[in-house]
């Protein structure tokens, strides 16, 4: 799909679209079932290397990936798995309801994933805030079909159903597109910066809001955990904004006479290399 925005935006990583299938595309990556794999991951070799990436429920294992697909929503399942979930996303096992329970899935979890057992991701200041989030905030919707799958925007197919397109841009490039879809959106909040794991601003907010009437785009790579996964692949500098479908096609439509052929912007992009 050759689009109108990356023409006149000219990123120097190609956008990447999420999509859902029932079938597997030849070629396509996804984990063996039971092997973690952070969708994160996955993602970043999408845009690197052009494989189309992803899974089904199956091949997804963590549970936040599922519920960023929209494939489950393990997260949620149980007032057991709120409580779990709550004390890992704030401050670990200081405001674990059980703390023996919590230290023996910290001891028995692996070795990297250990502190965060321990201290908490820190999400949020307690664990009280952070069940509110998971049962209030935290995107919840279905695939209507099996898989999702990552694939480069310029791979996509008139037959593909895209859910919604993640740009990675630097600072220049976020100045623009986020200057061109305000410019399509009534009022003064055209981009979202939710709470939560880079997985779900990649992904799950723009999904979750992709029918709604107001939507937004996400700014994404915020997370410090998501940050150092991603810093395997890209410089510090790239930051992602996630298009749902709808909002998308507004700003494809406008792009080509838009704040990306002011002067301003061409000498900034000139001088950005």
């Amino acid at each position: 799909m050759k689009s109108e925005i990356v023409r006149w935006l000219e990123p120097e990583l190609d956008p990447v679209a999420l999509l859902w299938s029932d079938e597997v595309p030849a070629g396509a990556l996804q984990p063996r079932p039971g092997t973690f794999v952070c969708i994160l991951n996955l993602f970043a070799e999408t845009a690197r290397t052009g494989r189309i990436t992803g899974g089904d429920g199956e091949t997804i294992c963590c549970p936040g990936g599922r519920a960023v697909l929209g494939l489950g929503d393990d997260l949620v399942s149980s007032r057991q798995s709120i409580e779990h979930y709550a004390t890992v996303f704030s401050k670990g096992l200081a405001v674990a309801p059980d703390p023996e329970a919590h230290r023996r899935r910290m001891d028995a979890a692996r070795p990297s994933w250990r502190p965060l057992y321990e201290l908490g991701e820190r999400r949020h200041r307690s664990r009280g805030l952070a069940a509110a989030w998971l049962e209030t905030e935290m995107p919840r919707y279905r695939a209507a079909q099996r898989y999702a799958w990552f694939k480069r925007l310029d791979d996509v197919t008139p037959a593909d159903d895209v859910r919604l397109v993640v740009f990675l841009v630097d600072a220049v490039e976020l100045a623009g597109l986020v200057t061109l879809v305000g410019s399509v959106l009534a009022g003064a909040d055209a981009v979202k910066v939710p709470q939560g794991a880079d997985c779900f601003r990649i992904a799950g907010f723009a999904c979750w809001q992709g029918e709604a009437t107001a939507r937004q785009a996400v700014l994404g790579m915020l997370d410090v955990d998501g940050r150092e996964v991603m810093r395997r692949r890209f410089h510090d500098g790239v930051m992602t904004l996630a298009l749902p479908l709808p909002l998308f096609h507004l700003v494809e439509r406008e792009a080509h006479d838009s704040v990306l052929q002011t002067p301003g912007y061409r000498r900034l992009k000139a001088h950005s290399s």
